[in-house]
């Protein structure tokens, strides 16, 4: 008899459900040990503020660059200090914050810039325990005492003393700020730096005028004469304006070059200089985020406008210096054609030469070669500046509505695709409102079509102008519009939609006879939540556009939320 032993068909079996253990269980462990890092913002959202575009350029740009190394699970707030200033944005952050992130233990708390420093500083029982990082450009000399310290330091006798290296002929330097302790702080550095050139250069500084009688002023700078623009967010009558606005009204009024020490600001036609790099930061949050050590040292820098340059004729740029908005020139754009139209060329010099040879003509069908060849290129330019034109008429042209000016169907379902990949990405809500105006076709019956297109235009006004500056509004055909909400929740949404509601009820519009129309609108609101079912958007329209259908049903003037 043979006693062989037989092996258990069952082994491999069993031995595959205690593989899928192992790894399910090594799952589970690698998403609890997911790092969770909180980073506070200053100036707002990236459509408030250019500084914070470039931020989130560069921190993108880094951690994109790390595909190889787990990223953590990013939580983001911002101050929004750009448009309400400093005090009334920290005023009720505090308890927002602790209602918001109570269940949530944080690896590390990140601050950028100087609203945000001095909000977590002053309050350590905020997330005690809890590593803090603070990446300060704008308060001079300040060190934390509770957590991590990242100085960028800003040289001005680098960025004083670039000015009369590349423009030798300036001998009058405006320098531009306002009254804030920050900018003073910049205001006392560049009075220091200027005793350097004490004798070769004068400064005056404007910190005590308005807007109005800046822009005059600087348009009657004469040649000679140059801006040194800090980063200005308000004037002596308290007026609050953007950097990036201040800075593109004074390159579009002076004649003269506008140097600063702001990345944000360097916009065509400001020449820029030696600059804090906000992309550069970003990169260094990105750093601190992955537990690398950032490059601190590296932020500063200097950076050009090239159109700048070349307009005042600026000389000796630093080899190291980026230069922005270059533009890209004919062989960048069209390389394939033109090595396609260059081998044409090159072969019809051969098939040329031939003739020449034989012929005994060569300087002759050489010039004609070269006449050829200085068409080619005019004809190449010439269809490229015309391309450019129309693609920038049709892009404008097929995202905006052409009656009320807001943005149409296509632009708000392209933004609302990219919205909801930002809120599956950082985990945040989004609601999306979908308004129609009541009876609409009695106002066009009753007053008449051009009364009609008024109402949609104020209408359209009214919804645009009662949201954030993060939301977005959009006539979605006929007298519907879409009104999307990042980052909010559904109660926040539904108590805007009534707002809203309330807004356009108060509305008198004057028809053509001086009659007065009163409007009533029905809003229904649907939200994202990027912790559940992962939504489409066709599917969030469709869950609005529902609760629409029922505020209409119920007797319109309503708000209903799906």
């Amino acid at each position: 008899m043979d006693y062989r032993l037989v092996a258990s068909p069952l082994r491999p079996f069993w031995r595959g459900v205690l593989l899928c253990a192992l790894l399910l269980w090594l799952h589970g462990a690698a998403l609890a040990a997911e790092r969770k890092v909180l980073v506070l913002y200053s100036l707002g959202s990236d459509a408030s503020s250019a500084w914070q575009t470039l931020l989130r350029k560069g921190l993108s740009a880094e951690l994109e660059q790390q595909d190889a190394a787990p990223r953590p699970n990013i939580f983001e707030e911002r101050f929004d200090a750009v448009r309400v200033g400093d005090e009334h944005a920290i005023a009720s952050m505090e308890p927002y914050l602790r209602a918001k992130y109570a269940g949530v233990k944080f690896d590390a708390i990140i601050t950028e810039n100087y609203v945000a420093a001095r909000f977590l500083s002053e309050r350590p029982d905020l997330f005690r325990g809890v590593p803090r990082h603070y990446v300060n450009h704008s308060r001079l000399g300040w060190q934390p005492s509770d957590g991590t310290g990242y100085q960028i330091q800003a040289n001005y006798g680098l960025t004083i003393g670039i000015i009369p290296r590349v423009a030798p002929q300036v001998k009058r330097v405006v320098v531009i700020g306002d009254g804030t302790d920050r900018i003073q702080e910049s205001v006392r550095a560049v009075r220091q730096a200027a005793r350097a050139h004490e004798g070769k250069l004068a400064f005056e500084y404007w910190q005590n005028l308005s807007y109005e009688e800046m822009y005059r002023q600087a348009g009657q700078l004469q040649p000679g004469s140059a801006i040194f623009l800090l980063p200005t967010y308000h004037d002596r009558t308290g007026e609050r304006r953007r950097p990036i606005d201040t800075a593109r009204k004074l390159a579009a009024i002076t004649q003269v070059p506008i140097f600063t020490n702001w990345e944000a600001i360097v916009v065509p036609g400001v020449v820029g200089g030696y600059v804090v790099s906000a992309e550069r930061i970003g990169r260094a949050i990105a750093d601190i985020m992955m537990q690398r050590t950032p490059d601190i040292a590296g932020i500063p820098g200097y950076i050009f406008d090239y159109g700048a340059v070349q307009r005042f004729h600026l000389q000796d740029i630093p080899k190291t210096a980026q230069l922005l908005n270059r533009p890209q020139s004919v062989l960048e754009q069209y390389w394939w054609q033109i090595v396609a139209g260059l081998t044409l060329i090159v072969l019809q010099g051969i098939l040329i030469s031939a003739l020449v040879v034989s012929l005994r003509s060569r300087r002759q069908t050489l010039r004609a070669l070269n006449q050829e060849r200085d068409q080619l290129e005019a004809h190449v330019t010439q269809r490229t500046l015309e391309l450019m034109v129309a693609n920038t008429k049709l892009e404008q042209q097929a995202t905006t509505d052409p009656l009320t000016g807001i943005g149409n169907r296509r632009r708000m379902t392209e933004q609302i695709n990219k919205e909801l990949e930002r809120s599956r990405r950082f985990r945040h809500p989004l609601s999306l409102l979908m308004a129609d105006i009541d009876h609409f076709k009695n106002v066009n019956d009753i007053y008449g079509h051009e009364a009609g297109d008024r109402t949609l235009v104020a209408v359209a006004r009214a919804l645009a102008g009662g949201m954030r500056s993060i939301d977005m509004a959009s006539r979605f055909g006929g007298e519907e519009f879409v009104l999307l909400m990042p980052e909010t929740e559904l109660d926040v949404a539904r108590a805007a939609a009534e707002r809203l509601r309330a807004d356009i009820a108060a509305l008198r519009i004057e028809g053509d006879n001086g009659e007065t129309i009163t409007l009533t609108i029905s809003i229904g609101v649907a939200s994202s939540d990027p912790q559940g079912t992962m939504d489409s958007a066709s599917s969030l329209l469709s869950r609005a556009d529902k609760a629409l259908y029922q505020a209409k049903h119920e007797g319109r003037d309503r708000v209903i939320c799906c």
